[in-house]
Protein backbone atom coordinates (compact mmCIF):
# COMPACT_ATOMS: atom_id res chain seq x y z
CA UNK A 1 0.00 0.00 0.00
CA UNK A 2 2.81 2.67 0.62
CA UNK A 3 4.28 1.71 -2.36
CA UNK A 4 1.25 2.42 -4.32
CA UNK A 5 1.03 6.03 -2.27
CA UNK A 6 4.15 6.79 -3.21
CA UNK A 7 3.94 6.37 -6.89
CA UNK A 8 0.60 7.67 -6.66
CA UNK A 9 2.39 10.99 -4.92
CA UNK A 10 5.42 11.10 -7.60
CA UNK A 11 2.83 10.59 -10.64
CA UNK A 12 1.44 14.01 -9.06
CA UNK A 13 4.54 16.23 -8.44
CA UNK A 14 5.43 14.93 -12.13
CA UNK A 15 2.49 15.82 -13.70
CA UNK A 16 2.16 18.87 -11.65
CA UNK A 17 5.83 19.67 -12.72
CA UNK A 18 4.84 18.81 -16.81
CA UNK A 19 1.70 21.05 -16.45
CA UNK A 20 3.51 24.08 -15.12
CA UNK A 21 6.52 23.51 -17.77
CA UNK A 22 3.89 23.11 -20.39
CA UNK A 23 2.05 26.78 -19.39
CA UNK A 24 5.26 28.26 -18.82
CA UNK A 25 6.36 27.26 -22.55
CA UNK A 26 3.14 28.61 -23.46
CA UNK A 27 3.91 32.00 -22.13
CA UNK A 28 7.70 32.25 -23.57
CA UNK A 29 5.71 31.16 -27.07
CA UNK A 30 2.99 33.86 -26.45
CA UNK A 31 5.26 36.70 -25.59
CA UNK A 32 7.74 35.48 -28.54
CA UNK A 33 5.20 35.83 -30.88
CA UNK A 34 3.81 39.11 -29.96
CA UNK A 35 7.15 40.17 -30.16
CA UNK A 36 7.91 38.86 -33.43
CA UNK A 37 4.35 40.44 -34.83
CA UNK A 38 5.83 43.87 -33.58
CA UNK A 39 9.41 43.07 -35.23
CA UNK A 40 7.59 42.20 -38.25
CA UNK A 41 5.46 45.32 -38.21
CA UNK A 42 4.15 46.36 -40.74
CA UNK A 43 3.83 44.11 -43.31
CA UNK A 44 1.12 45.10 -45.25
CA UNK A 45 -0.45 48.95 -45.55
CA UNK A 46 -1.53 50.89 -42.50
CA UNK A 47 -4.77 52.57 -42.75
CA UNK A 48 -5.27 56.14 -41.26
CA UNK A 49 -8.89 57.44 -40.38
CA UNK A 50 -9.26 60.96 -40.78
CA UNK A 51 -12.58 62.47 -39.62
CA UNK A 52 -11.73 65.63 -41.47
CA UNK A 53 -11.54 66.75 -45.06
CA UNK A 54 -8.58 66.69 -47.02
CA UNK A 55 -6.23 70.05 -47.23
CA UNK A 56 -7.67 70.58 -43.40
CA UNK A 57 -5.60 70.97 -40.24
CA UNK A 58 -5.99 67.67 -38.64
CA UNK A 59 -5.53 66.41 -42.23
CA UNK A 60 -2.16 67.83 -43.22
CA UNK A 61 -1.11 66.98 -39.70
CA UNK A 62 -1.79 62.78 -40.64
CA UNK A 63 -0.06 63.00 -43.56
CA UNK A 64 2.78 65.08 -43.03
CA UNK A 65 3.84 63.06 -39.72
CA UNK A 66 2.42 59.59 -41.13
CA UNK A 67 5.36 60.38 -44.11
CA UNK A 68 8.05 60.72 -41.40
CA UNK A 69 6.99 57.32 -39.84
CA UNK A 70 6.99 55.50 -43.20
CA UNK A 71 10.88 56.16 -43.40
CA UNK A 72 11.40 54.98 -39.45
CA UNK A 73 9.20 52.06 -39.46
CA UNK A 74 9.45 50.73 -43.24
CA UNK A 75 5.39 50.90 -43.79
CA UNK A 76 2.84 52.93 -46.19
CA UNK A 77 -0.02 54.38 -44.66
CA UNK A 78 -2.67 55.19 -46.46
CA UNK A 79 -5.12 57.94 -45.27
CA UNK A 80 -8.93 57.46 -45.46
CA UNK A 81 -10.60 60.94 -45.06
CA UNK A 82 -14.44 60.42 -43.51
CA UNK A 83 -15.90 63.58 -42.57
CA UNK A 84 -19.23 63.95 -40.23
CA UNK A 85 -19.19 64.62 -36.39
CA UNK A 86 -16.16 66.13 -35.32
CA UNK A 87 -14.35 62.42 -36.20
CA UNK A 88 -16.97 60.34 -34.81
CA UNK A 89 -17.84 58.98 -38.19
CA UNK A 90 -14.08 57.90 -38.59
CA UNK A 91 -14.05 56.69 -35.52
CA UNK A 92 -17.21 54.32 -35.53
CA UNK A 93 -16.10 52.73 -39.19
CA UNK A 94 -12.28 52.53 -37.96
CA UNK A 95 -13.65 50.69 -35.14
CA UNK A 96 -14.83 48.22 -37.00
CA UNK A 97 -11.50 47.04 -38.35
CA UNK A 98 -9.47 44.12 -36.66
CA UNK A 99 -7.05 45.84 -33.71
CA UNK A 100 -4.11 44.33 -35.49
CA UNK A 101 -2.05 47.94 -35.76
CA UNK A 102 -2.83 48.18 -39.37
CA UNK A 103 -5.86 50.65 -38.76
CA UNK A 104 -5.44 53.60 -36.85
CA UNK A 105 -7.44 57.01 -36.22
CA UNK A 106 -6.16 60.36 -36.41
CA UNK A 107 -8.21 62.69 -34.55
CA UNK A 108 -8.57 66.59 -32.77
CA UNK A 109 -11.88 66.00 -31.18
CA UNK A 110 -11.76 62.83 -29.16
CA UNK A 111 -12.56 64.58 -25.65
CA UNK A 112 -15.20 66.71 -26.82
CA UNK A 113 -16.70 64.41 -28.43
CA UNK A 114 -17.08 61.90 -25.95
CA UNK A 115 -17.96 64.02 -23.28
CA UNK A 116 -20.56 65.07 -25.31
CA UNK A 117 -22.39 61.59 -26.01
CA UNK A 118 -21.73 61.87 -30.04
CA UNK A 119 -18.88 59.27 -30.13
CA UNK A 120 -19.68 55.64 -28.29
CA UNK A 121 -16.25 54.38 -28.01
CA UNK A 122 -14.48 55.28 -24.36
CA UNK A 123 -11.14 55.04 -23.32
CA UNK A 124 -11.20 51.48 -22.80
CA UNK A 125 -12.11 50.88 -26.48
CA UNK A 126 -9.34 53.23 -27.62
CA UNK A 127 -6.20 53.91 -26.72
CA UNK A 128 -3.97 56.84 -27.60
CA UNK A 129 -0.92 56.41 -29.37
CA UNK A 130 0.48 60.01 -29.14
CA UNK A 131 -0.27 63.78 -28.90
CA UNK A 132 1.89 65.56 -31.62
CA UNK A 133 0.37 68.71 -31.62
CA UNK A 134 -0.96 71.23 -29.29
CA UNK A 135 -2.31 74.11 -30.82
CA UNK A 136 -2.14 78.26 -29.75
CA UNK A 137 -5.95 79.90 -30.09
CA UNK A 138 -5.98 83.28 -30.48
CA UNK A 139 -8.88 85.94 -30.82
CA UNK A 140 -8.53 88.22 -33.57
CA UNK A 141 -10.01 90.93 -35.27
CA UNK A 142 -10.20 93.23 -38.44
CA UNK A 143 -7.46 95.70 -38.32
CA UNK A 144 -8.45 99.45 -36.69
CA UNK A 145 -11.93 97.91 -35.22
CA UNK A 146 -10.22 97.42 -31.80
CA UNK A 147 -7.24 98.05 -30.56
CA UNK A 148 -7.08 96.09 -27.59
CA UNK A 149 -8.23 92.98 -25.71
CA UNK A 150 -9.21 95.31 -23.04
CA UNK A 151 -11.19 97.58 -25.17
CA UNK A 152 -13.03 94.35 -27.16
CA UNK A 153 -13.94 93.12 -23.24
CA UNK A 154 -15.29 97.02 -21.92
CA UNK A 155 -17.09 96.73 -25.06
CA UNK A 156 -18.69 93.33 -24.60
CA UNK A 157 -19.45 94.57 -21.12
CA UNK A 158 -21.54 98.31 -22.39
CA UNK A 159 -23.20 96.16 -25.02
CA UNK A 160 -24.34 92.86 -23.99
CA UNK A 161 -24.75 90.16 -26.91
CA UNK A 162 -23.93 92.82 -29.71
CA UNK A 163 -20.47 91.83 -30.59
CA UNK A 164 -20.64 89.06 -32.81
CA UNK A 165 -17.96 86.20 -32.12
CA UNK A 166 -17.17 83.79 -34.45
CA UNK A 167 -15.86 80.00 -34.10
CA UNK A 168 -15.83 76.74 -36.35
CA UNK A 169 -18.85 74.14 -35.23
CA UNK A 170 -21.19 73.82 -33.20
CA UNK A 171 -20.84 72.40 -29.80
CA UNK A 172 -17.30 71.47 -30.49
CA UNK A 173 -13.56 72.75 -29.24
CA UNK A 174 -14.13 75.64 -30.91
CA UNK A 175 -17.16 76.81 -29.26
CA UNK A 176 -16.30 75.44 -25.85
CA UNK A 177 -13.31 77.67 -25.98
CA UNK A 178 -15.35 80.82 -27.17
CA UNK A 179 -17.78 80.42 -24.48
CA UNK A 180 -15.71 79.75 -21.57
CA UNK A 181 -13.53 82.89 -23.07
CA UNK A 182 -17.19 84.76 -22.60
CA UNK A 183 -17.33 83.30 -19.06
CA UNK A 184 -13.89 83.85 -17.78
CA UNK A 185 -14.03 87.67 -19.03
CA UNK A 186 -17.59 87.94 -17.48
CA UNK A 187 -18.94 89.17 -21.11
CA UNK A 188 -21.67 88.26 -23.12
CA UNK A 189 -21.60 87.69 -26.62
CA UNK A 190 -23.24 86.63 -29.51
CA UNK A 191 -21.78 82.86 -30.96
CA UNK A 192 -22.08 82.82 -34.64
CA UNK A 193 -21.22 79.21 -35.53
CA UNK A 194 -18.54 78.95 -39.02
CA UNK A 195 -18.62 76.04 -41.78
CA UNK A 196 -14.83 76.64 -41.54
CA UNK A 197 -12.42 78.66 -41.57
CA UNK A 198 -12.58 80.19 -44.78
CA UNK A 199 -15.93 81.25 -43.95
CA UNK A 200 -14.97 82.97 -40.89
CA UNK A 201 -11.80 84.73 -42.52
CA UNK A 202 -14.79 86.30 -44.91
CA UNK A 203 -16.74 86.80 -42.01
CA UNK A 204 -14.81 89.12 -40.63
CA UNK A 205 -12.92 91.29 -43.52
CA UNK A 206 -17.04 91.77 -44.36
CA UNK A 207 -18.42 92.66 -40.84
CA UNK A 208 -20.26 89.41 -40.37
CA UNK A 209 -18.36 89.22 -36.79
CA UNK A 210 -16.59 91.33 -34.87
CA UNK A 211 -13.96 88.73 -33.69
CA UNK A 212 -13.06 85.58 -34.47
CA UNK A 213 -11.19 82.53 -32.38
CA UNK A 214 -8.72 81.17 -34.85
CA UNK A 215 -4.96 79.92 -34.69
CA UNK A 216 -2.58 82.44 -36.44
CA UNK A 217 -1.29 79.50 -38.98
CA UNK A 218 -3.89 80.31 -40.88
CA UNK A 219 -4.07 83.50 -40.86
CA UNK A 220 -0.45 84.77 -40.99
CA UNK A 221 -0.98 86.29 -44.09
CA UNK A 222 -3.76 88.57 -43.78
CA UNK A 223 -1.90 89.30 -40.08
CA UNK A 224 1.26 90.23 -42.36
CA UNK A 225 -1.37 92.70 -45.05
CA UNK A 226 -2.34 94.25 -41.73
CA UNK A 227 -5.69 92.75 -42.07
CA UNK A 228 -6.24 90.69 -39.49
CA UNK A 229 -4.68 91.76 -35.85
CA UNK A 230 -4.61 89.14 -32.74
CA UNK A 231 -5.72 90.73 -29.73
CA UNK A 232 -5.16 87.76 -26.88
CA UNK A 233 -3.27 84.64 -27.44
CA UNK A 234 -4.86 81.84 -25.14
CA UNK A 235 -1.26 80.62 -23.60
CA UNK A 236 1.05 81.01 -20.65
CA UNK A 237 3.86 82.95 -22.18
CA UNK A 238 4.00 85.54 -24.44
CA UNK A 239 4.98 84.36 -28.08
CA UNK A 240 8.07 85.52 -29.54
CA UNK A 241 6.43 86.86 -32.99
CA UNK A 242 3.51 88.80 -31.14
CA UNK A 243 5.63 89.72 -28.28
CA UNK A 244 2.82 93.06 -27.61
CA UNK A 245 0.09 90.82 -27.53
CA UNK A 246 -1.12 89.43 -24.03
CA UNK A 247 -2.02 85.79 -22.88
CA UNK A 248 -5.13 85.22 -21.26
CA UNK A 249 -3.02 83.82 -18.30
CA UNK A 250 -2.02 87.50 -17.63
CA UNK A 251 -5.49 88.31 -17.75
CA UNK A 252 -6.66 86.31 -14.76
CA UNK A 253 -8.21 83.65 -17.35
CA UNK A 254 -7.94 80.05 -16.87
CA UNK A 255 -7.74 79.15 -19.85
CA UNK A 256 -5.23 77.73 -22.67
CA UNK A 257 -6.59 75.13 -24.40
CA UNK A 258 -6.07 74.59 -27.73
CA UNK A 259 -6.80 72.01 -30.95
CA UNK A 260 -4.89 68.96 -29.84
CA UNK A 261 -4.04 66.54 -32.67
CA UNK A 262 -2.95 62.88 -32.58
CA UNK A 263 -3.28 59.13 -33.13
CA UNK A 264 -5.56 56.32 -31.57
CA UNK A 265 -6.05 52.50 -32.38
CA UNK A 266 -8.54 50.15 -30.79
CA UNK A 267 -7.41 49.46 -27.74
CA UNK A 268 -7.23 46.04 -28.36
CA UNK A 269 -4.00 46.72 -30.69
CA UNK A 270 -0.97 44.83 -29.69
CA UNK A 271 0.44 47.01 -26.74
CA UNK A 272 4.31 46.16 -28.64
CA UNK A 273 2.77 47.70 -31.94
CA UNK A 274 1.25 50.93 -29.95
CA UNK A 275 5.07 51.30 -28.50
CA UNK A 276 6.65 50.94 -31.89
CA UNK A 277 3.94 53.64 -33.33
CA UNK A 278 4.62 55.99 -30.39
CA UNK A 279 8.13 55.71 -30.58
CA UNK A 280 8.16 56.36 -34.43
CA UNK A 281 5.87 59.19 -33.70
CA UNK A 282 8.38 60.99 -31.54
CA UNK A 283 11.33 60.17 -33.52
CA UNK A 284 8.87 61.95 -37.17
CA UNK A 285 8.41 64.96 -35.00
CA UNK A 286 11.86 65.29 -34.27
CA UNK A 287 12.84 65.42 -37.93
CA UNK A 288 13.66 68.14 -39.64
CA UNK A 289 10.72 68.12 -42.69
CA UNK A 290 8.11 67.94 -39.55
CA UNK A 291 10.00 70.83 -37.66
CA UNK A 292 9.94 73.19 -40.94
CA UNK A 293 5.98 72.08 -41.45
CA UNK A 294 5.26 72.80 -37.31
CA UNK A 295 7.36 76.09 -37.61
CA UNK A 296 5.86 77.72 -40.57
CA UNK A 297 2.47 76.68 -39.52
CA UNK A 298 2.84 78.29 -36.25
CA UNK A 299 2.36 75.01 -34.75
CA UNK A 300 5.62 74.92 -32.28
CA UNK A 301 4.06 78.27 -30.14
CA UNK A 302 4.47 75.29 -27.37
CA UNK A 303 5.20 71.67 -27.31
CA UNK A 304 2.99 69.28 -28.33
CA UNK A 305 4.43 66.11 -27.66
CA UNK A 306 2.81 63.68 -25.23
CA UNK A 307 3.19 60.06 -24.82
CA UNK A 308 0.43 57.52 -25.07
CA UNK A 309 0.04 57.02 -21.06
CA UNK A 310 0.43 60.45 -20.13
CA UNK A 311 -2.20 61.33 -23.07
CA UNK A 312 -4.49 59.33 -21.88
CA UNK A 313 -4.31 60.71 -18.25
CA UNK A 314 -5.00 64.29 -19.82
CA UNK A 315 -8.16 62.56 -22.13
CA UNK A 316 -9.58 61.17 -18.92
CA UNK A 317 -9.05 64.62 -16.75
CA UNK A 318 -10.51 66.61 -20.39
CA UNK A 319 -13.38 64.70 -20.67
CA UNK A 320 -14.61 65.07 -17.24
CA UNK A 321 -14.04 68.74 -17.67
CA UNK A 322 -16.22 69.35 -20.89
CA UNK A 323 -18.65 67.10 -19.45
CA UNK A 324 -19.03 69.91 -16.96
CA UNK A 325 -18.80 72.72 -19.56
CA UNK A 326 -21.39 71.33 -21.98
CA UNK A 327 -24.01 70.54 -19.25
CA UNK A 328 -23.24 74.93 -18.21
CA UNK A 329 -23.68 75.27 -21.66
CA UNK A 330 -26.94 73.27 -22.25
CA UNK A 331 -28.47 75.08 -19.15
Amino acid sequence: MRRNFLASKSYLVLSTMLLTLILLTACANTGDSASNEADNYPEREIEVYVGHGPGGGTDTFVRTITNQMSDIIDGEFNIINQEGGSGVVAMQNAMQQPADGYTLIGDSAYAVTTAAGTNEYGLDQVVPIARVQSDTYALQVKKGTFESIDELVSYAEANPGKIRIGAVGTMGIDEITARRFMKEAGVDMNYIPMEGAGEMHSGILGGHIDVMLEEVGPTMSYIEDEEFEPLVFFSEERIDDFSEVPTTVEKGWDLTDGVERYLMAPADTPQEIIDKLEDASKEAMETEEYQEYAENSYLDLRDGWMGSEDFKNKLEEDIKKYEEILAEIEE
